[in-house]
């Protein structure tokens, strides 16, 4: 033998080795059977002997373990079939969604701790979604934003805002919040108003036809922009009081228009009394408070009051 060559003294038994790692003897035993910390020797008496490539390698199972690894992928890493940050990364997702099911839990049961949700509509209400895994409410609203856009050429931030982070709940939701939450879950399942959703997007669309190529399906979701602007600038005007068939309207049209051409101005505004003569859908208008409830905003304007105060500003010549 060379001198680098390992004497059976310097070999490890199993026992030595759960002493070593704190593992259980009959775990370390399953290890070596099935291959993932190979024996090194066998003593005369016939038992597994180990060098010190094996104690490295059961200290990392034993980690991978407390990790949550599972005995296969384990086996994968060491095997080298899959990194360590490649099982990670897929642990790290899970992990998220168990936190945001137990969160959704804790928000379920303050609210029934603090007394008055005892009427057994509302505990089988809040009882159900509490249940729902993180996959099946994802489901609800991937299969809302489905129906909502089939068969539209809805830009693609569209589709991503009706399957957005607006229809999660918040870490940790208020009363209100948790209350919307639960009321939204509930009409995206209405297939009646998965149809007033449904025409709100051809709305806005143009009713454009499949796989049409326009700035608005490749570029930023000017929809969204434009409803944003829309609050922050009519809505203001609203809240102030403004007519809209005063001088002062006129401004508060340029802030949101900028250097529109008078045609574009017609366009919008005799499109803007499309939507109005359709008839507002107080479904939708509510769907929108909830979803500013669940952001944490104050109540918006109406759609109907902001389209048209818009159109009749559009009217007298702004």
């Amino acid at each position: 033998m060379d001198g680098t060559q390992e004497t059976p003294a310097q070999l490890l038994g199993i026992g030595d080795l759960a002493r070593r790692t704190g593992l259980p003897v009959r775990t370390i035993r399953y290890w070596s059977e099935t291959g993932v910390v190979p024996e090194a020797a066998r003593s005369s008496g016939g038992h597994r002997l180990y060098d010190a490539a094996a104690l490295a390698r059961l200290e990392l199972v034993a980690t991978l373990r407390e990790l949550g690894l599972s005995h296969a992928e384990v086996r994968r890493v060491l095997n080298r079939e899959s990194t360590v940050a490649q099982v990670a990364t897929v642990h790290v997702a899970a992990l998220d969604a168990q936190i945001a099911t137990l969160r959704l839990r804790r928000a379920v049961l303050s609210a029934i701790a603090a007394g008055d949700r005892e009427e057994p509509e509302n505990m089988d209400r809040l009882n159900r979604m509490a249940r729902m895994s993180a996959q099946e409410r994802r489901q609800i609203i991937d299969d809302f934003a489905t129906r909502a856009c089939e068969g539209l050429d809805a830009a693609p931030q569209l589709r991503e805002r009706l399957r957005g982070g607006g229809h999660r709940l918040p870490d940790q939701p208020s009363r209100q919040q948790l209350d919307a939450w639960l009321e939204l879950s509930e009409l995206v399942q209405d297939p009646e108003f998965q149809q007033v959703a449904r025409r709100a997007v051809a709305r806005s669309t143009g009713t454009r036809p499949v796989g049409a190529a326009t700035a608005q399906s490749q570029g930023p979701d000017r929809h969204e922009q434009f409803a944003l602007n829309l609050d922050r600038t009519i809505g203001a005007a609203l809240r102030e009081g403004l007519p809209p068939d005063s001088l002062a309207a006129a401004e508060v049209v340029a802030r949101l228009l900028g250097d529109a051409t008078p045609e574009r101005r017609t366009a919008l505004r005799d499109r803007l009394r499309s939507h109005l003569d359709a008839g507002p859908d107080e479904r939708l208008e509510h769907y929108r408070r909830l979803l500013a409830i669940m952001h944490g905003q104050p109540p918006k304007n109406p759609r109907t009051a902001l389209y048209t105060w818009l159109a009749t500003a559009l009217d007298a010549g702004w």
